[in-house]
């Protein structure tokens, strides 16, 4: 008819996205979650009209005259021919002291860049960072470590079934397990055995150590379902020149759980509140807090002063038992100190004096190992030629007699 009918509305449709720098107010999603195919909105619009004016004639129509109703009317957009296509991201927390409601403040996202289904299936959105500062960040892992049968955690907002739809804004949390490495239109996939429905698109998928190795994209079932790998999401993070980082939000509920974990339940829950004062409905900080409070209630505190103080008595002790001895000779610190110093020097010129003795003897050759300058000949002994005396005997005892005696003094025989 050459007219146009008030505005019809498609949509909204849904996935999970995750934040990965607070600062700037950056999230990734999934690319298929913000992108719609014209002639998908359009054959929706086309119905709805359809329906509104001609309802009795609706269920008769014949796919004919679906085709031609399809080819003869005309689907436009207040800003041009294309349909006009928004982009909001809700979150199920307060954010920058906004109420939390379901169906109400939503936040206005703007599209940095985008690769659509067939290639990486990965969108980058900005909001605006006074929003961005409430929220918890993620960081980004290194997919290329990851192996097969790797444990994950995927978290996310599935809305299959009218108990999902209900509660939409309440995460839903599954493990399951790297399943194998495949090839989608020359891009890697990780395909993976775990829980995921519709909603789940652009949901974060976590290794052991809490770090994005991946987005869940598409699947085949509900339990075989494939990720784009996180060094893609990296590579259109650096390609913007958006920095991975965690946040405001991120650095108090660490300090939080660190000192909660110290029993320091006083300085724990000043960290909740800086928490709870960015995101007013932060489930742990609130879980914690409420723990912490307990505590306290109970007498279990420790304060951080007294940790101090601790210490601090402790390292006091030490040194009072070291120096007891020279407090009691009444000797001061200075003349303490000097001693140490004036003993160590000597101990240092006793070592340099032994180096110096034993270099010294090592140095010197021992006389019986020198070479003589002249080989000196010793007196020959001279032989004495000259006859011994001859000794004599008694011819008849056999007793020794002397020479010129005539008779044995012996027997009485008279000697030759």
């Amino acid at each position: 008819m050459e007219s146009w009918s008030e505005q019809y509305y498609y949509g909204p449709l849904g996935g999970t996205g995750f934040c990965v720098n607070p600062e700037s107010g950056h999230i990734v999603t999934a690319g298929h979650v913000i992108d719609v195919a014209h002639d998908d909105i359009k054959w929706a619009i086309l119905d709805a009209y359809i329906f509104d004016n001609y309802p009795d004639e609706y269920y008769d129509l014949t796919d004919e005259d679906w085709n031609w109703i399809f080819d003869n009317y005309e689907v436009q957009g207040e800003n041009g021919p294309d349909p006009d296509e928004e982009v909001w991201v809700q979150f199920n927390t307060a954010t920058a002291g906004l109420p939390d409601n379901p169906n109400e403040n939503y936040i206005r996202a703007e599209v940095i860049d985008f690769s659509p289904w067939e290639q990486r299936d990965i969108a980058v959105l900005k909001i605006t960072p006074v929003t961005g500062n409430a929220l918890s960040s993620t960081i980004i892992g290194d997919s290329s470590m990851i192996e097969v049968q790797d444990s994950i955690t995927i978290i996310g907002y599935p809305w299959n079934a009218d108990i999902s739809l209900e509660n939409i804004m309440t995460p839903t949390v599954a493990s399951g397990v790297i399943s194998a490495r495949k090839m989608v239109g020359g891009t890697e996939v990780l395909q993976v055995d775990m829980t995921a429905a519709p909603g789940n698109s652009g949901s974060p998928v976590l290794n052991e150590n809490g770090e994005v190795i991946g987005m869940l994209t598409m699947g085949t079932t509900e339990n075989v379902n494939f990720l784009r790998p996180s060094n893609d999401i990296k590579e259109m993070l650096n390609k913007n020149g958006v920095t991975n980082k965690l946040g405001m939000l991120d650095e108090e509920l660490k300090k939080g759980l660190v000192s909660f974990r110290g029993k320091h339940y006083l300085a724990a829950i000043d960290n909740f509140n800086a928490v709870l004062n960015l995101s007013q409905r932060h489930l742990l900080a609130q879980d914690y807090r409420s723990k912490a409070q307990e505590a306290v209630n109970k007498g279990e505190d420790i304060p951080l002063t007294e940790e101090k103080e601790e210490v601090k008595s402790a390292a006091e002790e030490t040194a009072t038992a070291e120096g007891g001895e020279a407090e009691e000779a009444g000797i001061p610190d200075w003349g303490i100190f000097l001693i140490v110093l004036a003993v160590g020097f000597v101990i240092i010129i006793i070592i340099v004096v032994l180096i110096i003795l034993v270099v010294r003897k090592k140095g010197k050759k021992p006389e019986a190992a020198a070479a003589p300058a002249e080989a000196k000949e010793e007196p020959k002994k001279e032989v004495s030629r000259e006859p011994k005396e001859k000794i004599k005997y008694c011819p008849s005892c056999g007793k020794e007699v002397e020479e010129g005696q005539v008779f044995c003094s012996n027997c009485g025989a008279k000697l030759k």
